[in-house]
């Protein structure tokens, strides 16, 4: 049978699922996407943050020319500390320079509509498709996975990808095969302790803001709290304030929130200066679309059952803070891409049998996991430090940032460098001298980072105890 044959199901008209349909189409496997909503560019009020990581896999497949007239990069980041120091981050700037793509925003409607229009055969793309039952089949001796919708259809083929993000059904069924011998409520219960929060998010969009630099960004990182203002190109800005919430909450117990919570939330940050003498609270008056939400934190470690898998979010959720959720998925696709091509070349035009299928999504799971894991690591250090939680995370963010960025950024840099790419098409930007200098393949498993960061971290922070104890009096002469 011809290679054209083999066929991918993919679950959901995402960001992960539109990339993945573009990375097919240029393997030359057959794919249908398909959305339950009315619409694959839909207007949620939110922004995405496009990082070299993802930007060079969206070059590699021809899209990063649309999404940089839409994004203009970040330069430079003014943050701000409760005791009203400010210093400025040039670390956007520095990632430019190192890797050829800056750090970049724009509504996340602009990204999936620059995804969907470049498209060239949208007639696989099916809206209005919720998915209701997934079976396996065997039909004139082929044997093969089906959807069936709620509407009624029927999606037949060889692989099922799931980019249904955190609410996924196809993460549902996964679990559901592979516990067969549990019940449906107690394997709710696995996945609910494994997807936890402990933050939420308001995020919208203002326009007609005049007085702010486009691509010069403020951060007011203040206990429990922090704020983000991106202002972008024609007088837009994105803005998010995330906030620590009372306690742990499992997905199930996941807070829900209301407008009228969103504008208590935001009430609270109004004074905040956000530059040019302006205040958040000239930025909120200019809201366009706003929406708060719980913001899930996981990393699971099975992502995948004989003929299924999950990529994106459904698999590994973060922050908003360090804007890797979006780019991490668009690595989940390229691995698997590489992947796949490369069983399609080896079955020489034959279909692969299930037990192919499910070796390769093994492997990609057990390859990929280790990367996934380090960047969900990081996101949860990042989104603590910027909100201050506990002492050494307030220690970090207003005495080590500041003074020893250079150690500070070598992590995000390492992690840029080791990021997934195709592999069958040239990798464009290979010039920039961050690719080399901070992949693990150049600096192998040196320690002398950690060493580097931990001796004037321990330093500072016995300084630091000394001071408080100082001044509290145990260390004065006559209190021996």
């Amino acid at each position: 049978m011809s290679q054209r044959q083999f066929k991918v199901i993919i679950i959901g008209g995402s960001v992960t699922g539109l990339t993945l349909a573009h990375s097919l189409h240029k393997i030359g496997i057959d794919y249908v996407v398909l959305e339950k909503r009315d619409t694959v560019t839909p207007q949620e009020g939110a922004s995405i943050g496009i990082l070299p990581n993802g930007a060079r896999i969206l070059d590699q497949l021809g899209l990063y020319e649309a999404i940089k007239d839409k994004a203009p990069p970040l330069g430079a980041t003014s943050i701000h500390f409760p005791d009203e120091f400010v210093f400025t981050s040039l670390y956007p700037k520095k990632i430019l320079e190192n890797f050829g793509y800056p750090i970049a925003f724009l509504e996340r409607r602009q990204l999936l509509r620059i995804l969907y229009d470049a498209l060239p055969d949208k007639t696989r793309i099916h809206v209005n498709k919720t998915m209701s039952t997934i079976e396996y089949f065997t039909k004139d001796e082929m044997t093969g996975a089906r959807v069936l919708t709620q509407e009624g259809d029927v999606y037949e083929g060889d692989l099922i990808v799931g980019a249904d993000g955190i609410h996924s059904q196809t993460r549902g069924e996964i679990w559901r095969r592979i516990n067969s011998s549990k019940s449906a409520f107690e394997t709710a219960a696995c996945i609910d302790k494994c997807i936890l929060i402990e933050y939420s998010c308001c995020f919208g969009i203002s326009k007609c803001v005049t007085g702010l630099v486009s691509g010069e960004q403020v951060m007011h990182m203040s206990n429990g709290r922090t704020l983000v203002v991106i202002p972008s190109k024609d007088e837009v800005v994105f803005w998010f304030l995330v906030e620590k919430l009372d306690r742990k909450y499992t997905y199930s117990e996941a807070p829900r929130f209301t407008i009228d919570d969103a504008t208590a939330l935001c009430s609270q940050a109004f004074t905040l200066p956000i530059g040019n003498g302006m205040k958040f609270e000239d930025v909120w008056n200019k809201r366009e679309i706003v929406n708060m939400l719980s913001l899930e934190e996981s990393c699971l470690s099975t992502w995948s059952t004989g003929r299924l898998v999950c990529i994106g979010d459904s698999i590994h959720k973060m922050t908003v803070n360090l804007g890797q959720g979006a780019n991490c998925a668009i690595e989940d696709v390229a691995v698997l891409s590489n992947l796949l091509r490369n069983m399609c070349q080896l079955k020489s035009g034959t279909r692969p049998t299930e037990q192919e299928i499910d070796l390769l999504l093994r492997k990609f799971n057990k390859e990929h996991l280790s990367r996934v894991t380090q960047i969900t690591n990081m996101s949860k250090l990042t989104v603590r430090v910027h909100a201050r939680k506990g002492l050494l995370h307030r220690f970090v963010g207003r005495y080590v940032m500041p003074y020893f960025g250079e150690y500070f950024e070598a992590r995000p840099f390492n992690m840029l460098a080791d990021a997934a790419a195709l592999d069958f098409i040239p990798l464009p930007k290979s010039s920039y001298p961050g690719w080399e200098k901070y992949s693990s393949k150049t600096r192998g498993n040196s320690r002398l980072w950690p060493l580097m960061f931990t001796l004037p971290l321990l330093y500072f922070g016995l300084s630091w105890i000394v001071g408080i104890y100082w001044k509290a009096g145990y260390l004065h002469a006559g209190n021996s």
